[in-house]
C-alpha cells in the first residue's frame, strides 16, 4: 500500500470572510483530499470545530450559512464589563450545534488559537469542550467579553495567531495548507492623497492584520488566499447573502493548488 504524507488545514480569521472555509474544504473533497488534522482560529475555529466533529461538510456549511435570525438574536445580550456583549448566548447555541461534545468526541484531531489577555500570548485550546473554546477564539475584544479559562482571560485568535500553521504542525501535519482571508493587496502601495484623518485608523488596522497573517502563514506548503476584499461587513452574512459569492471564490483559489497537492501528498 502507498504511504501518503498527513496533510493539515490551517483555517484563518476573517469574520464573515470565513464562509470561505466551506468552499476550501468542499474542493478538497470534491478531489478526494484527506484533511487528517485542523486548526481554526477566530471564524476558522467555528468551521473547523463542526467539521472536525460531524467531517460531513454539508451539515457544516448549513450550521455556518443557516440559522441566521438565531445568530442575530444571540448577540442581543448587552453587558457593560468588559465588553458590549456577554457571548453567553451564543455559547449556547454552540452547544446546541455541537451536541455539547468536546475534543474528545472530535473525528480529527484539532487545535483553537486564542489569545491571553493577561500574558498577551497566544494560547492554544485542544481539551475540554468545544463550545467554550470556540467562543474563546471569537471573542473580538471590545465587543465580546473575555472567556475566563485555566486563569486566562481568553479573546479572538485572530490577535496572535490568525492562520495557525503551527498548530496543525504541532499535530503531525507534514503538508500543511493555510487558508489567509486576511490577505489585502489592496492596502499596499495607494496614493498617498487616499490617505486622510477618516481612514487612518481603518488601514492601519488592515495593514497590521495584513502582515500577521503573512507571518503566521510562514512554514505553510500551500496558501489559499481568496480575493475576498470587498466582503468584510457582517452587513454581507447578515443582509445581502453573498454567502455563495465567497465560497465560490474560495473553491476556485483551492483548486489552483490541487495540481501540485496531488504530486505532494506521495512524494
Amino acid at each position: 500500500m502507498e504511504i501518503r504524507k498527513k496533510i493539515g488545514l490551517a483555517l484563518g480569521s476573517g469574520a464573515v470572510r470565513g464562509l470561505a472555509h466551506i468552499g476550501v474544504i468542499r474542493t478538497l473533497i470534491k478531489h478526494g483530499i484527506p484533511i487528517d488534522y485542523l486548526a481554526g482560529s477566530s471564524v476558522g475555529a467555528w468551521v473547523g470545530a463542526h467539521f472536525a466533529l460531524y467531517q460531513d461538510i454539508e451539515k457544516t456549511a448549513s450550521l455556518t450559512i443557516g440559522n441566521k435570525k438565531e445568530k442575530f438574536f444571540a448577540l442581543l445580550e448587552p453587558t457593560i464589563a468588559d465588553g458590549l456583549v456577554k457571548g453567553e448566548k451564543i455559547e449556547l447555541l454552540l452547544m446546541e450545534w455541537l451536541d455539547n461534545n468536546s475534543f474528545s468526541d472530535l473525528k480529527i484531531p484539532f487545535k483553537i488559537a486564542t489569545t491571553d489577555l493577561i500574558t498577551g500570548n497566544k494560547f492554544a485550546i485542544s481539551e475540554g469542550k468545544l463550545a467554550n473554546a470556540v467562543r474563546a477564539s471569537m471573542a473580538v475584544p471590545g465587543f465580546f467579553k473575555p472567556v475566563i479559562l485555566q486563569n486566562k482571560a481568553l479573546v479572538d485568535g485572530g490577535i496572535s495567531d490568525p492562520v495557525p500553521v503551527d498548530l496543525v504542525k504541532e499535530l503531525g501535519a507534514e503538508i500543511v495548507i493555510a487558508v489567509n482571508l486576511d490577505f489585502s493587496p489592496e492596502i499596499l502601495n495607494i496614493a498617498p492623497d487616499q490617505i486622510g484623518i477618516s481612514n487612518i485608523a481603518t488601514r492601519t488596522l488592515k495593514v497590521m492584520r495584513h502582515h500577521l497573517a503573512q507571518y503566521s502563514c510562514l512554514g505553510a506548503d500551500f496558501i489559499i488566499e481568496p480575493q475576498l476584499q470587498i466582503y468584510s461587513s457582517w452587513r454581507d452574512y447578515f443582509i445581502n447573502n453573498n454567502d455563495q459569492k465567497i465560497i465560490d471564490l474560495a473553491a476556485e483559489a483551492t483548486e489552483k493548488i490541487i495540481p501540485k497537492l496531488k504530486e505532494m501528498i506521495y512524494n
